[in-house]
């Protein structure tokens, strides 16, 4: 259940973290104000946000097997019926010595009980870096569309202006 309020606040401070996301404006009410070297040098930050956006988006937490949540209940399964089959046959002795734990079929339980436990918060867990990616996704390509519409505008502003590259410092 607190994995569960985790996700939801996490999710829901994504959704405030993209709405106050810096803009890019594609028309500033200065740019006429701009030198030549001024808009080549804005056009170049341009390029560096699209080369930014570009890249992929890294996983927020370590990469997860999409079927690990069915795997770890197998292995839970597979684990408690053995935990029964060792208590039905004695116990677990050390080497056929010993009474074992007695009551060997809770132990089998509670071990399945905590692999299934684990299992599920590892998929709540895949759940929570699956949104946060596709927020961050969505977040950066809504950039490059920004940073796109701004260097058209200041492409045609500087080629509007009669500036020259053989002007500009680089």
């Amino acid at each position: 259940m607190k994995r569960i309020a985790l996700t939801v606040l996490v999710l829901s401070c994504l959704g405030f973290a993209a709405q106050a996301q810096t803009t890019i404006d594609r028309v500033r009410m200065t740019d006429n104000d701009l030198s030549c070297q001024q808009a080549y040098n804005e056009i170049g930050q341009m390029d560096g946000v699209l080369a930014r956006s570009r890249q992929p988006v890294a996983a927020v937490g370590a990469q997860v097997d999409p079927n690990a949540a069915q795997n770890a209940a197998v292995a839970g399964a597979v684990a408690q019926a053995a935990i029964a089959n060792a208590a039905a046959r004695g116990g677990f002795g050390f080497g056929g010595f010993g009474g074992g734990f007695g009551g060997g079929g809770s132990v089998g339980g509670l071990f399945g009980s905590l692999v299934q436990q684990a299992a599920a918060q590892g998929a709540q867990q895949a759940a929570t870096d699956q949104a946060a990616a596709a927020a961050t996704t969505q977040q950066n390509a809504m950039l490059a569309q920004q940073a796109q519409g701004r260097k058209e505008h200041l492409t045609s502003l500087f080629l509007g202006k009669g500036c020259k590259m053989s002007e500009i410092v680089k």
